[in-house]
């Protein structure tokens, strides 16, 4: 299966597929943390409407992107036009609102990319973001796509750095002949291909919003919940994406306050604990120490804040699926499918069943050949597939 955009541990498409199939056509799908659209991108070609939320931006873009119908002719029609226009603009007349002024930004554009990219990314940048070339989002969201994921690859292409998609950027040059413009319709071609816009039956919503707060949802709207949480210690999404997001329209600093709010960021929390999650704490291993353990606790309190508001935004007798890794902390596993567990149960769920899956090694989407006793080779090797029910109340 080809996708539309380079995502790092993206959702098993038989996963959502097995969620979806056989539900009824006026049933509404929520992910609240869509990240590549997995979801929302299935929903949207067996006919059933779909939300999707997520704090990072290049994550709605491509889920918006993944969920939408567009006509192919258009798009490659309004590529052209870009391409015309951008050959025809100086440098020296383009001006980025969120990176000329702001120094932080500047200094890492100049840090990870050539000055021949730059020219051309600003270009292509102040006729999709600062001043849209054309008024259909959903093209310029497709063109937006093309854009990006000419940024975040495996190899360096539009940057000097390495490993992007896998949000392990590392800078392995420092000379860069890559054309952008002259890369892009292959990369339209390669995005409209993925999208398969003619399967798509139904137009997805994407909204970037917080999972803990869905405020544009009302209670007990949505007939089917599919997401996959970030879980404690695993990968930093915001690392790679940042390298495509300065382009759309997002300062270095803004991204990191966005970083910050993520569930599963590592911020230190200091409070009182419920009895359950003491009897989880009680469990770990000696060496843990005080430090991880606070992060912990605010890593299980974001995922009390999103199941509570899961279980909010859910129908009675419906279900919730939560596709779940564990996490690896010096060492000793971090069973974050208990912690889901207990936090979700304290939301007012029920257990329907828990199933365990082995991750292929060719979808776990980091570089494993050099090693496979890594931490990280061994966190990424398994995944929980947890399905909730709300039960009808009393």
């Amino acid at each position: 299966m080809i996708h539309i955009h380079p995502f790092p541990a993206r959702m098993a498409p038989e996963i959502a597929l097995k969620g979806l199939e056989g539900l009824p056509s006026d049933y509404v799908v929520l992910d609240p943390m869509s990240g590549s659209g997995m979801v929302l991108g299935t929903a949207a070609k067996v006919g059933l409407k779909a939300i999707g939320y997520d704090l990072d931006p290049l994550a709605c873009l491509i889920s918006r992107a993944n969920g939408r119908f567009v006509d192919s002719n258009k798009a490659h029609q309004a590529l052209e036009k870009l391409l015309s226009l951008a050959t025809d603009i100086d440098v020296k007349d383009v001006s980025l609102s969120w990176m000329d002024e702001d120094i932080e930004t500047k200094k890492f554009v100049d840090f990870w990319f050539g000055k021949a990219q730059q020219r051309q990314l600003r270009i292509l940048s102040y006729l999709l973001v600062e001043k849209p070339f054309i008024k259909s989002q959903i093209i310029l969201d497709i063109l937006k796509v093309a854009v990006s994921r000419l940024i975040v690859t495996k190899e360096p292409k539009a940057s000097f750095a390495r490993d992007t998609a896998h949000s392990r950027p590392h800078r392995t040059i420092s000379e860069n002949t890559f054309d952008v413009f002259n890369a892009l319709p292959k990369s339209l071609s390669h995005v409209l291909s993925a999208l398969s816009p003619t399967r798509i039956k139904e137009n997805v919503k994407s909204y970037r919003g917080d999972a803990r707060r869905m405020g544009r949802i009302a209670d007990q709207s949505i007939d089917c919940i599919i997401t996959s949480p970030p879980y404690l210690n695993a990968i930093d999404y915001m690392r790679g994406h940042r390298l495509s997001l300065v382009w759309l329209g997002h300062s270095v600093s803004s991204l990191r306050n966005i970083r910050s709010r993520a569930v599963g960021a590592e911020l230190v929390l200091d409070s009182e604990h419920d009895e359950e999650f003491k009897v989880f704490l009680s469990k770990l291993h000696d060496d843990i120490d005080d430090k991880k353990k606070r992060i912990l606790k605010r890593y299980y309190r974001d995922l009390c804040d999103l199941t509570k508001d899961a279980f909010r935004v859910l129908k009675t007798d419906r279900e919730a699926t939560y596709v779940m890794g564990n996490s690896q902390v010096k060492g000793k596993e971090i069973r974050n499918s208990d912690l889901l567990i207990i936090a979700a149960q304290k939301a007012g769920f029920s257990v329907k069943s828990v199933q365990t899956r082995d991750i292929p090694e060719n979808r776990r989407y980091m570089p494993m050949k050099s090693s496979n006793k890594t931490a990280l080779s061994k966190r990424m090797n398994q995944e929980y597939v947890i399905s909730f029910y709300k039960p009808i109340a009393n």
